[in-house]
């Protein structure tokens, strides 16, 4: 009699539940660093284990934050908190993902986008402001709302708003500079988040929030850093991710002017905090990633070794890192080896054989690196142009210096 009731009420509630827990994922988006892909996913360091007897894990199958989720990326200024998010979104739009981006704070930059890999022509760009009608004006419940319609309507599976912090609710925005109001964004927030949640997951829409870091007044014991907009973005975000500045000169990242010879920075090392982690075990302690303001990536051998690692190409065993018969022991030696016997560019080619084979997305530095056999020709193609006359020879030499780095994705 039980069971009969049972099996009538389960009946009753047919499209609300189901028997059994298996979620079935919608997929990743690759953040563009494998080591943060890496800890995102199973809470390690993938330069400190073996790929091998990690279970689970599979080099076909995309690392990265899972679709359908909230994430928030927060962190000092200058820690690279945007250029992350321009990464992951070109990344979605590699994998034919419908990529939005809000830009309450107007600072979205052609050249780091670019850089990152995102394709600002089929890019849903929003800077809040009503170009049809300038008069217009719009607020924080717009945004929220116009999120909705683009999860729902326009199957957009991408949508970075930059940043929270630049909210503005309608009451506050109407009102005169010297009235005083409190909580408005974070009860805006809290009341609309829950629903922002429920959307994400049943379109399947990663929601990334870029937020910026405070301080709380008259606070002399504990952290004093807080995020605006409240608590419930926290509590609702499934992953949270703390970006800060790496503030040592060897953080830098410099390559010699072509004209002078000077230094001149390019890049800069971030640290990453997985301070909150749904989709894996608690990761301690922090990862680097390098960050570029220039199309120049002078660390590649670093890229191309992760990328190795990613795709079971370079294996591990004690210590000692085996690519065919190179072998060699620990990871800085591996890729000094790499440099000093020229073998980059064969390692390159191995990676696309396996990638193009498991339909892994490559990073943006390792589709634009041109091999130095493609450099020649464009040194010789340098010194003698299509007149036959032909040019000094220290500019070709010059030009072929940048190793084989191209602007663009």
């Amino acid at each position: 009699m039980i069971k009969k009731d049972s099996d009538a009420i389960f009946k009753h509630l047919k499209g609300f539940c189901q028997k059994g827990a298996r979620v079935v994922s919608p997929g990743n988006v690759p953040t563009g660093h494998f080591k943060l892909d890496f800890a995102i996913q199973f809470g390690m360091d993938p330069t400190k284990v073996d790929l091998n007897k990690i279970v689970n894990y599979d080099p076909s199958k995309t690392l990265g934050i899972p679709l359908g989720k909230i994430v928030e990326i927060f962190g000092e200024e200058g820690g690279g908190k945007s250029s992350l998010a321009y990464r992951i979104s070109g990344y979605a739009q590699k994998m034919g993902l419908e990529v939005a981006w809000i830009d309450t704070e107007h600072s979205f930059q052609s050249n780091l986008a670019c850089i990152n890999g995102c394709d600002q022509d089929s890019l849903i760009y929003s800077n809040m402001v009503n170009h049809e009608n300038p008069d217009d004006n719009y607020y924080a419940e717009d945004v929220i709302d116009g999120m909705i319609i683009m999860m729902e309507k326009l199957n957009v599976k991408v949508i970075v708003l930059d940043s929270v912090a630049n909210l503005v609710p309608k009451s506050l925005f109407e009102a005169a500079s010297e009235q005083q109001f409190m909580g408005l964004l974070p009860r805006l927030l809290s009341s609309n988040l829950g629903k922002l949640t429920s959307y994400a997951e049943k379109n399947g829409t990663l929601l990334v929030f870029i937020n910026q870091l405070r301080e709380k007044i008259n606070v002399r014991y504990g952290n004093p850093e807080t995020s605006p907009g409240g608590h419930s973005l926290r509590h609702n975000a499934s992953l949270r991710l703390k970006m800060s500045k790496k503030n040592t000169k060897e953080a830098n990242i410099y390559i010699p002017d072509p004209e002078t010879g000077e230094d001149m920075l390019i890049g800069r090392h971030s640290i990453v905090r997985l301070v909150k982690n749904r989709f894996a075990k608690p990761f301690i302690g922090s990862l680097e990633i390098p960050i570029y303001f220039e199309s120049y990536f002078p660390q590649i051998e670093d890229i191309v070794f992760d990328t190795g690692r990613q795709i079971k190409l370079i294996s591990v065993r004690k210590g000692m890192f085996n690519w065919n018969s190179f072998k060699v022991e620990g990871r800085k030696n591996f890729i000094d080896q790499i440099k000093e016997e020229n073998l980059l560019d064969d390692l390159i080619v191995d990676i696309h054989k396996i990638s193009d084979t498991n339909g892994v997305i490559l990073p943006p530095e390792i589709s634009l690196y041109e091999s130095q056999k493609d450099r020649e020709v464009d040194a010789v193609e340098t010194t003698v142009p299509r007149d036959g006359t032909e040019k000094d020879s220290s500019v070709s030499k010059r030009k072929s210096k940048k190793s084989g780095r191209k602007k663009g994705f």
